[in-house]
């Protein structure tokens, strides 16, 4: 039931990573286990949404939203930098499916959106799980 509640936490768009790994390590679980099944649930469901995405972009409506977004500065810097910023903050400012979901509403590469959950599950799950454990006094006070 731990494991359940831990991936449960992850794979909602309201709590995520960020609620999953410090409700894992105060029901006892171990640090490792619970960052590697917080991300991995994290990047299967992120890339199922991009997946599912791409299959809806087919839609007249939604394909032509998509050409009228192309060529605008924000889809420029979308499919040049703004990927890799996305990665780090994204996740961050505004939760992984949150951008998963902006970014190919905006056009983005499927592949490159792929690429984009495998790392910021690699990347921002061990952060989480590192201040969760240096705020583990505090964690435990709110429980």
């Amino acid at each position: 039931m731990k494991w359940l509640a831990v991936i449960l936490a992850t794979i909602n768009p309201l709590t995520g990573r960020a609620i999953a790994i410090p409700l894992g390590l105060s029901l006892g679980l171990p640090f490792l286990d619970v960052c590697l099944v917080s991300g991995l649930s994290n990047f299967l469901l992120a890339t199922t949404i991009v997946l599912v995405l791409a299959r809806i972009e087919h839609i007249p409506v939604v394909q032509r939203y998509i050409e009228k977004k192309r060529g605008q500065k924000l889809t420029r810097f979308i499919e040049g930098k703004g990927l890799g910023y996305a990665v780090i903050l994204g996740p961050f400012l505004l939760g992984t499916f949150t951008v998963s979901l902006i970014f190919q509403g905006l056009g983005a590469d499927r592949k490159r959106m792929i690429l984009y959950c495998l790392i910021s599950a690699l990347i921002v799950t061990p952060i989480v799980g590192w201040i969760t454990m240096s705020f583990k006094g505090i964690m435990q006070a709110l429980i």
